[in-house]
């Protein structure tokens, strides 16, 4: 048998090679145990937390819960049942809650006859919260879940979030994340229009 040229037998070791990694790797991997289970996740579970959202609770009545005010006095949510209620959960750091506090302040002001403002402080102390309302011109009540169970009875994970809450306590609407003056009013003008 006639030697190849130098190219054509370097080419030939090449190709040998290449057929014998694949070769192997099929074998190798083929012989792997049988009751290896390859999937990443179980059918029908998450394989990670998913991501922070809020319940929906329209249609739900306004759960009961202690709630203290910026002058530090302790409230009962049912005080807040007998008009037109409007919540909003927010805390200071949160970019979108800066951002429709101008908003809910001046909405506030106009409908204050007939819809009650109140806005549920998450995360920050009496006097950030007190400073954050002075800043931003917020004349309606802020006040505080101590307890967590209020915002944990609505499950509220994420921030901003508005409930429509109508004079018998039932929730009657919700916006998740930051609420324009347009579809503000049109909810008041939905839900609580006279």
């Amino acid at each position: 048998m006639p030697l190849l040229p130098p190219q054509q037998r370097k080419l030939l070791i090449a190709v040998v090679v290449l057929a014998v990694s694949v070769g192997g790797g099929w074998m190798w991997s083929s012989a792997s145990e049988p009751d290896l289970d390859a999937r990443l996740t179980t059918p029908g579970e998450v394989p990670y937390p998913s991501i922070a959202t809020n319940n929906a609770v329209a249609g739900t009545s306004l759960p009961q819960a202690s709630l203290l005010t910026l002058d530090n006095k302790t409230i009962d949510s049912s005080t807040l049942i007998g008009k037109p209620l409007i919540l909003n959960f927010w805390y200071s750091t949160c970019e979108p809650c800066r951002r429709e506090m101008p908003v809910l302040a001046s909405s506030a002001e106009a409908h204050s006859a007939t819809v009650r403002f109140v806005g549920i402080n998450m995360n920050d102390s009496i006097e950030t919260a007190q400073n954050f309302a002075k800043k931003y011109n917020v004349l309606y009540d802020i006040m505080f879940d101590t307890s967590g169970s209020f915002i944990g009875d609505l499950g509220i994970a994420t921030a901003p979030m508005t409930l429509f809450v109508d004079a018998k306590g039932v929730i009657v609407d919700q916006v998740a994340g930051e609420i324009t003056a347009d579809k503000l009013e049109s909810l008041i003008a939905k839900w609580f229009a006279q």
